[in-house]
């Protein structure tokens, strides 16, 4: 993985719950 776990997190905290939401099922579609 590129990003270090605090890197995803510091991402994650800075967006929306939205997009978050967005991401998760993306992840899940994989």
């Amino acid at each position: 993985m590129a990003a270090s776990q605090e890197e995803i997190l510091e991402t994650i905290s800075n967006m929306s719950v939205m997009e978050v939401v967005d991401l998760i099922s993306a992840m899940e579609e994989k």
